[in-house]
């Protein structure tokens, strides 16, 4: 049976696993994301697996079409690399490199919340805050490969939004991130006004995150919005997000 080597990279952990036709993944690696040679990292875990056709990464900041990863906002020492062709030349087999946000968005557009919708948002809730969309199952990437970056906006205040999430530390419960919800569910909605947005990541888990949500898009900016909000219920969406266009192959 085909496997493809999936690998979703975050700013804080990396979670690796064999994803085979069913899309069962197995062999799960976790480990903390490398701040000082992440490329090494990423090359030494693959090296670990075997029975693989193809690898996947998913990396958590600006991804070029042809594989290159120019910039990782939550990697402190990270130089732009082709890590297409890095892999591709260690390993002898097909490589996908796509943005954490947009493989996590794919993987809910195709097969988790959003499969009966056209259009579909996908926030990631992490270290970061990542925004994927995808349209007619295909992911949006942009010209340059930054569309739904929208935690790099820089408000009124002439600081990104990214700046105030990463001062308000970590959230114990759903009404301390109350306000950082609400800007950037406003954006995805004004932005792209989806048929589903769907939550991922460590701060969508917090009790009562779904509801409030909801209740945080009814109205956005004035406008009426009947946009529901979701939250993931895939097991290594971004896993299975990278893989996917593999397995398609």
């Amino acid at each position: 049976m085909k496997k493809i080597l999936g690998i979703d990279v975050g700013g804080t952990k990396i979670a690796a696993g064999l994803v085979d036709n069913k899309l069962r993944v197995s062999s799960i690696a976790i480990m903390p994301t490398s701040q000082t040679d992440l490329v090494r990292q990423l090359v030494n875990l693959v090296g670990s697996y075997d029975g693989f056709s193809a690898i996947g990464l998913a990396m958590p900041g600006q991804v070029l079409g042809n594989g290159v990863v120019t910039r990782l906002p939550n990697v402190k020492d990270f130089d732009s690399v082709n890590l297409k062709q890095t892999m591709a030349k260690k390993f002898k087999v097909p490589v996908n490199v796509l943005n954490d946000a947009k493989a996590f968005t794919f993987a809910e557009a195709l097969v988790g919340q959003g499969k009966d919708s056209t259009v579909v948002a996908g926030i990631i809730l992490g270290t970061g805050v990542g925004v994927g969309i995808v349209i007619d199952k295909k992911i949006y990437l942009g010209k340059d490969g930054i569309a739904g970056e929208l935690e790099h906006v820089t408000l009124l205040d002439n600081k990104m939004f990214r700046d105030h999430r990463h001062a308000a530390g970590e959230f114990v419960n759903a009404h301390e991130a109350k306000k950082y919800l609400k800007t950037i569910l406003n954006m995805v909605v004004l932005s792209f006004n989806p048929d589903v947005i769907v939550l991922g990541g460590s701060w969508s888990k917090l009790t009562g995150m779904e509801v409030l949500a909801n209740t945080l898009t009814t109205s956005v900016g004035g406008y009426k919005n009947t946009t529901p909000v979701r939250i993931s219920k895939l097991k290594h969406a971004g896993i299975i997000g990278v893989a996917l266009p593999l397995l398609k192959k």
